[in-house]
C-alpha cells in the first residue's frame, strides 16, 4: 500500500451487510488492517481463539463489547470510548451481549492477512490465517489482556489525550481538543502508518498535496513515507484517534511532548527519537 486512504463514513469494503451485521474493511496494510463493524442485540461474534503473531484490538464506538478471556470464558465490558487489547496467545472471543446495537472498530497489528482471511470467509474461501483453537496448555494468562480508558497524558483546558496502547505492534491514542487547537508539523514516518478516525467535530487532513475534510466517522489512513498534518477546523470540539503501527515509540513520544514545555529541547529530544522528520 503507497497511498493514503480516506474513507468517508460506511464506505469501506462490504464483508456482510444484514439486519443485525455489517462489517467493513478500513485498510489492510501489512502493519495494520482495520474493521468497523455493527452487530445487532445479541449478536454472537468469535469463539475462544488465539494469535499467535499479532495483538488484537477492539475500541467501542457504541453499545457494549463482551470480551471472553482465557479457556474459562470468563467475560468482562467494554463500554464506548474502550479499547479492549488482547496481546497474542491469550484466548479470547467476544460477542455482544447487550440488548442495544454495538458498534466498533477492530485493529489488527501486524496485519497477518486479516482482511482477508474475511473476504475468504465471505466469498466461501478456505484461508490460513493467524488464528487457532485454545491451546492445551491454556495460552497466556488472561490478565495479561487489558480493557480500559488508557493512561490520561494530557488534561488541561482545550486539550485531552489519552494513550490507549502502547505495544511495540501499535500505538493509539484519544485526543479530545478545542477547535483551532494547534496542529502538529507536516511530517513524515519513514518506518511505520499513521492513521485516524475522527469520532467528533472536523478535521482537515493535509496528505502529499491534498487537503481533506474529515467529520465524525471518518477513516484516514497515511502509509509511511506520505507528508501529512492535520488542521482543526470548525466550530466544535473535535475527538479523533491517532493510531501509530508499528508503535515505533510512540508512547514515550507523547509523553515527552506533553510534559514538556512548548517547543523546548525537550519537545525537540523527543522528536528526535520518535520515528518522525518534518516534510
Amino acid at each position: 500500500m503507497s497511498e493514503a486512504i480516506l474513507l468517508a463514513p460506511r464506505k469501506g469494503e462490504v464483508i456482510g451487510d444484514s439486519a443485525d451485521r455489517r462489517v467493513e474493511i478500513l485498510s489492510d496494510g501489512e502493519e495494520l488492517h482495520a474493521t468497523w463493524s455493527r452487530f445487532g442485540p445479541g449478536r454472537e461474534g468469535a469463539d475462544l481463539h488465539v494469535h499467535r503473531r499479532h495483538t488484537d484490538l477492539f475500541y467501542v464506538l457504541a453499545g457494549e463489547l463482551t470480551v471472553r478471556l482465557g479457556p474459562a470464558d470468563e467475560t468482562a465490558t467494554a463500554q464506548p470510548g474502550m479499547l479492549a487489547r488482547v496481546p497474542p496467545l491469550v484466548v479470547h472471543g467476544f460477542r455482544n451481549g447487550s440488548d442495544a446495537e454495538l458498534r466498533y472498530l477492530n485493529f489488527h497489528a501486524p496485519g497477518q492477512g486479516f482482511a482477508d482471511y474475511l473476504r475468504a470467509v465471505r466469498d466461501g474461501r478456505t484461508l490460513v490465517y493467524d488464528q487457532e483453537e485454545p491451546p492445551a496448555d491454556g495460552g497466556r494468562p488472561p490478565a495479561e489482556a487489558s480493557i480500559g480508558r488508557g493512561e490520561l497524558v494530557a488534561d488541561r483546558p482545550g486539550l485531552r489525550v489519552a494513550l490507549l496502547a502502547d505495544v511495540d505492534e501499535i500505538g493509539i491514542c484519544e485526543v479530545t481538543s478545542d477547535p483551532g487547537g494547534p496542529s502538529p508539523p507536516a511530517h513524515v514516518h519513514a518506518r511505520h502508518s499513521e492513521s485516524f478516525y475522527v469520532l467528533e467535530g472536523e478535521l482537515t487532513f493535509v496528505v502529499g498535496e491534498q487537503a481533506l475534510a474529515a467529520g465524525p466517522g471518518t477513516w484516514v489512513h497515511v502509509p509511511a513515507g506520505i507528508p501529512h498534518t492535520f488542521e482543526l477546523h470548525g466550530a466544535e470540539q473535535v475527538r479523533f484517534l491517532d493510531i501509530h503501527a508499528p508503535g515505533s515509540g510512540f508512547g514515550d513520544f507523547v509523553r515527552a511532548l506533553h510534559n514538556a514545555r512548548d517547543e523546548d529541547e525537550s519537545a525537540a529530544a523527543a522528536r528526535a527519537r520518535f520515528d518522525q522528520v518534518p516534510a
